[in-house]
């Protein structure tokens, strides 16, 4: 009979792709006992996600990781839509906003087996994160006060996982999903495309490519060319005419189709794969103590490079959450508010993707001739990136955890400060892990009472900003601050950990935003605090 591995920790996390490996990264850094369970030994070694943006950078510098990603990430500016594959351009617009305010350059090609190599390096840096590769999970019980977790491993030995809550971030086909009898909803988009990933023969960047991400809009064969990371190029092919998965994904019918894009002889093909491209989100996020994220929570069409964002979005937001209900400062009700709020915002993005997609691929030569003509053309005329902006994810969140500001929802802006020893840094590197209130110089002087009910309810850091002459707790150097207080008319911020502000006002309205901070987490009530289980 072979042996039976228990163990027991704080969060069980299946599925360590990478919003499972971010949010172990996460919980580690908050130091609560995590055992992830992933099927694979090995990461995967094809790229499936290609783009992350500046939020998600941010995401990362917050865990730790971003220098070593940046290093083996390529930022982008630009896209195109086109009709042909060589023709000029319809449309040409900048990817976000190129001034940084987040901290990071907008937009990001990257190679993913080498991206879940550094999250997977990051799992090493705390003790009490245990990674269990080679691990199927097969049975999943809930019981009062948490939840099982069972499976084998390799060697055909019964893993046994106790953990107080469960996380499933095990795909599309999550097993944690379908045991926690959640189902799907559809905004009824399911399309075909085959996905073909190449590698330049030189070993580098070849000049001889376009150097922009391209939409060619063709009615008679819609595609997606995209110059990676590196050495790295994918052409994603819609699939037309009925074709069956083994008459799209023949290599002679895709080196014939490639013909039209590219000069055969600079590229190899690495991997030819047919897609589904859905439109789905999960109807509950939460059943008690397990709890989806990522792809187990959603599936949405790659058009805005937003699926493995939002399940980073995902895991950053769960994570601030669970550190509060585990230290019990707050009880297990704040999930059902994770769920509200990441649905939502994913939701709307799905309709976004959905959009451009159907904007793309349509086949119709009269829609594309309207397409063409009153949106490329006219939009190209007047303001590229308002398109963009359209279908794009950078809209504020709704609902959830926030204030009554006008702000609450938006990410914070991230300048540079200067410190108080002269050194230069982002500002996140001075916010911490928790909630921060940055404030004016000497606009909290009054309200140190306030101040004081909050730093007993959660952990928070208190920062003034000022000029250099003010000797303030940060520097604003750059003027970027000064500036955003005073277009908005505030006089302090208060900003969650996953850096969406909560509320923000004038110094007299710091009570009234306390007190409904106070209030949404449940906090004032007597909650035993969760003691920590060693793995």
């Amino acid at each position: 009979m072979k042996p039976l591995l228990a163990y027991k920790c704080d969060v069980a996390i299946v599925g360590l792709g990478p919003t499972g490996a971010m949010l172990a990264n996460l919980l580690g850094q908050y130091g609560w006992s995590v055992i992830g369970l992933e099927r694979d030994v090995e990461v995967y070694p094809a790229t499936r996600a290609i783009h992350f943006d500046d939020e998600t950078m941010r995401v990362f510098q917050f865990a730790g990781l971003s220098r070593e990603i940046a290093r083996t990430s390529e930022p982008f500016i630009e896209m195109e839509f086109k009709r042909t594959p060589h023709g000029k351009a319809l449309l040409r617009t900048e990817v976000g906003s190129q001034d940084h305010r987040y901290g990071h350059a907008c937009a990001w090609w990257f190679h993913q087996p080498t991206l879940e190599g550094h999250l997977r390096e990051g799992l090493k840096r705390f003790p009490d994160v245990h990674p269990l590769y080679g691990v199927a999970v097969d049975e999943i019980t809930q019981t009062e006060d948490g939840v099982v977790a069972i499976g084998r491993n390799r060697c055909g030995e019964c893993v046994r996982v106790q953990a107080k809550f469960l996380v499933g971030c095990d795909g599309g086909r999550s097993f944690v999903r379908k045991s926690a009898g959640i189902s799907l909803d559809s905004a009824n988009f399911d399309e075909r495309w085959v996905v073909v990933d190449t590698r330049a023969r030189t070993g580098n960047k070849d000049k001889s490519l376009p150097p922009n991400h391209a939409q060619i809009c063709d009615p008679r064969q819609p595609a997606t060319y995209v110059p990676l990371a590196g050495p790295y190029y994918r052409w994603e092919l819609f699939v037309t005419d009925g074709k069956s998965v083994e008459e799209a994904t023949d290599p002679t019918f895709v080196r014939q189709q490639l013909r039209a894009f590219v000069d055969l002889d600079k590229i190899e093909i690495v991997r030819i794969a047919c897609y589904n491209f859905h439109g789905l989100w999960a109807r509950g996020w939460v059943s008690k103590r397990i709890i989806l994220a990522g792809d187990a929570a959603h599936q949405m069409p790659p058009f805005l490079g937003q699926g493995m964002c939002s399940g980073i979005r995902d895991a950053h937001a769960l994570a601030w959450r669970l550190n509060l209900i585990l230290s019990g400062r707050s009880n297990a009700n704040i999930l059902d508010d994770y769920s509200h709020e990441r649905s939502a915002h994913v939701c709307e993005i799905i309709r976004g993707a959905v959009l451009l997609g159907n904007l793309i691929q349509t086949r119709n030569r009269v829609l594309a001739f309207l397409r063409d003509n009153l949106i490329f053309r006219v939009v190209s005329l007047i303001k590229p990136s308002a398109f963009l902006k359209a279908v794009n994810r950078k809209r504020p969140l709704k609902g959830g955890c926030l204030g009554r500001s006008p702000l609450a929802g938006h990410l914070a802006l991230q300048p540079q400060i200067t410190l108080p020893d002269g050194r230069i840094e982002l500002l996140d590197e001075t916010l911490g892990k928790d909630f921060a209130v940055l404030a004016r110089k000497g606009s909290l002087s009054q309200h140190e009472l306030v101040l004081d009910v909050l730093r007993r309810a959660v952990p928070i850091r208190v920062l003034e900003f000022g000029v250099a002459s003010e000797n303030a707790d940060i520097t604003d150097h750059t003027g970027v601050l000064a500036q955003w207080f005073s277009q908005h008319g505030i006089e302090f911020v208060l900003i969650r950990p996953d850096r969406y502000v909560y509320d923000a006002g004038s110094s007299e309205e710091l009570e009234r935003a306390v007190r409904a901070l106070i209030s949404c987490l449940s906090i004032g009530i007597s909650h035993p605090s969760v003691q920590s289980g060693a793995a």
